[in-house]
């Protein structure tokens, strides 16, 4: 089988197209037969060597994939030959997915219904277990509450826009001014221009004077004071990416004590049960509609390389999909 590998960390000339052997399926496993794979940012830290967990190597790089089931264990009874089925968080102890087959834990796949594209699943997988997590189980959304999504087009921040609004939350949503910002009024949000010299007052003002009561940000060493100003006593801000070091004023940090402003750092590296249980969840809201992930580009296996190098632009608009 065909398999994008590195042999040394760096930048994507260490990634090479090579002929393997298709891997059988160990205790706990099945074999999937991938159609489609989401492209992160992530991978290409993994590439680099960017993370304190470093991959032995070679290494085959990718975190999602979507197939169809090939062969499975003895001792698995979730799935069967031929069920369509995605799922992520592979790639960091295991072998990654950009490749024709992969032998991957059951407990980390979810089964895809049959109206929703393999395309459409491995664009979802990562980033919508990503948003779930910040909002569902961290944010404990609920009909009513008021949700400010940064990144609203980006991966994580497309879909946990239309999950918010799936879940009949008023949401406002961060964006570049533009088409950007088009998007996510399409999607059911109040957008607001990210690079606004004044972001904590033109918040307040799309949020009608209201709290936010669950914030997802993106970019808190950027935002994290202007979320403090909007957020109110009680709200949570579910903390996905920092950039560079957080820092809050006194005051700041003050009135985030006082109203018992709750932050809580959400991590991709969730657990098998979580990625599995959020994957489920999210399957039927892709297959009602009322999740819709925007891909940007979709690219061969040959063209790996420069289906990272897309996903990693700044401003990229929806997810970048690898079709096998």
């Amino acid at each position: 089988m065909d398999a994008v590998r590195y042999y040394e960390f760096g930048d994507e000339s260490e990634m090479t197209l090579e002929t393997v052997e298709r891997p059988e399926p160990g205790d706990g496993e099945v074999l999937v037969e991938i159609e489609a794979i989401g492209v992160n940012p992530v991978d290409a830290k993994l590439r680099e060597g960017a993370l304190p967990q470093k991959q032995s190597l070679p290494q085959t790089m990718g975190t999602d994939l979507a197939g169809r089931v090939v062969r499975v264990d003895q001792d698995v009874d979730a799935f069967d030959p031929d069920d369509r089925v995605y799922g992520t968080g592979f790639g960091w102890n295991d072998p990654g997915t950009y490749a024709e087959f992969a032998a991957v834990p059951a407990d980390r796949l979810a089964e895809i219904p049959d109206g929703v594209t393999f395309a459409d699943a491995a664009a979802a997988s990562l980033v919508g277990a990503t948003a779930w997590q910040a909002l569902v189980d961290q944010g404990d959304i609920t009909v009513g509450d008021t949700c400010l999504i940064h990144g609203g087009t980006g991966g994580v921040g497309h879909i946990a826009v239309q999950l918010a609004v799936a879940a009949g939350c008023r949401v406002v949503a961060t964006a570049r001014a533009g088409e950007p910002i088009d998007t996510v009024e399409r999607l059911g949000a109040v957008g607001v221009d990210y690079r606004s010299d004044n972001l904590a007052e033109d918040l307040q003002d799309a949020l009608d004077g209201q709290i936010a009561d669950v914030i997802l940000e993106t970019h808190a060493h950027a935002n994290l004071a202007a979320d403090v100003h909007v957020a109110g006593r009680g709200s949570t801000v579910a903390i996905i990416g920092t950039g560079d070091p957080v820092v809050l004023s006194p005051t700041e940090a003050l009135d985030a004590m006082l109203n018992r402003v709750d932050l809580r750092f959400s991590s991709i590296m969730s657990s098998p049960e979580i990625h599995q249980q959020a994957l489920s969840r999210l399957a039927k809201l892709l297959n009602t509609g009322d999740v819709n992930p925007i891909i940007a580009e979709t690219y061969p296996l040959e063209d790996a390389g420069a289906a990272l190098v897309h996903a990693q632009t700044a401003n990229n608009v929806g997810k970048v999909v690898i079709d096998v």
